[in-house]
C-alpha cells in the first residue's frame, strides 16, 4: 500500500534517508499487525456484556511510522474507528496518502466477509510530552518504537495510563533494541509488585524486512532485514487492564 505512494513522490523518497526510524518497515509491525487483525484477538478483546461484545472496539496507534498496523487493522474491517499517531507530521501524510490510494479497495477476511476500508484518522502525539493525555481507545498498540531509553520509559507510562482507564495494550519489538530494558523495568515499577513477573514479551514467530536502512540503526549483519523474507523471532506483549489488580 505505501509503496505505491512513495514510488510516485520525490519527496517521501527522500525521507527514508533523513527518518531512519519511521519512514521504513520493521519487522515487529508486521506481528502487531497480524496479531491485531487475528479473529482470536477479539475473543479475549470481548466482555460478558453482550451489548458491548457486539461493538467493535476502537483503535490507537502510537508511532505509526509506515502505517501499516493501522492500514491493516483498517483492512481488517474489524475496528470501529482508527487513530493513527506519530511526533512527526511526514509519517502521517504518508498514511493519509496510502489510505486514500486504498480506501475504495474490497477486502476478504477469514470467514469470506468482504467489506472496504475501516476510515484512519491520524494525529500528532508525542508519547514523551506528559502534558498531553493518551487518545482514548479500547486497544493501544505500538510497534518497534523502543528506540531510545527515553522513549522506553515514557512508553511504559503510557501503557500503565492505558491499562487505568480500561484499555487493552499491545506493543511489539524487535530483538535488540535499546529503549527495551529501561521499557520492561519501568513498567514493573509501576505495576502491582503481586504482578511483575507476569509481564514480560513473548517471542513469537516473525519475518525479516527488505529494504534500504540507515546504517546508524542498521548497520552490517542486522538480523531485521534480508533480501527475501526469513523467519525471525520477534517480541510480543499484550497486556489487559486486569493485569493492574491486587
Amino acid at each position: 500500500m505505501l509503496e505505491d505512494e512513495r514510488n510516485q513522490d520525490t519527496t517521501a523518497n527522500n525521507i527514508v534517508e533523513n527518518d531512519p526510524y519511521g519512514s521504513v518497515l520493521w519487522p515487529a509491525a508486521r506481528t502487531v499487525s497480524e496479531h491485531i487483525t487475528h479473529d482470536t484477538f477479539f475473543i479475549s478483546t470481548t466482555t460478558a456484556n453482550e451489548e458491548e461484545q457486539t461493538k467493535k472496539p476502537t483503535l490507537l496507534e502510537l508511532g505509526t511510522g509506515t502505517g501499516l498496523v493501522a492500514l491493516a487493522a483498517s483492512a481488517s474491517n474489524k475496528y470501529d474507528s482508527i487513530l493513527a499517531t506519530d511526533y512527526e507530521s511526514v509519517p502521517l501524510k504518508l498514511l493519509d496518502a496510502a489510505y486514500l490510494l486504498n480506501q475504495d479497495k474490497v477486502y476478504t477476511s477469514t470467514d469470506t466477509t468482504t467489506s472496504t476500508m475501516t476510515p484512519v484518522v491520524t494525529s500528532l502525539f508525542d508519547i514523551c510530552n506528559r502534558s498531553v493525555p493518551l487518545p482514548p481507545a479500547d486497544v493501544v498498540c505500538a510497534a518497534d518504537i523502543l528506540y531510545e531509553k527515553s522513549t522506553g520509559i515514557a512508553l511504559a507510562k503510557r501503557c500503565i495510563e492505558a491499562l487505568e482507564r480500561g484499555s487493552r495494550v499491545v506493543i511489539g519489538c524487535s530483538l535488540g533494541r535499546p529503549g527495551r530494558p529501561a521499557f520492561l523495568e519501568e513498567l514493573r515499577r509501576l505495576m502491582n509488585p503481586n504482578k511483575m513477573k507476569d509481564v514480560d514479551f513473548v517471542d513469537v514467530e516473525g519475518t525479516t524486512c527488505s529494504g534500504k536502512r540507515n546504517s546508524l540503526i542498521c548497520g552490517e549483519g542486522s538480523t531485521s532485514i534480508s533480501v527475501e523474507p526469513k523467519k525471525l523471532l520477534v517480541s510480543l506483549m499484550d497486556l489487559k487492564p486486569d493485569c493492574l489488580q491486587k
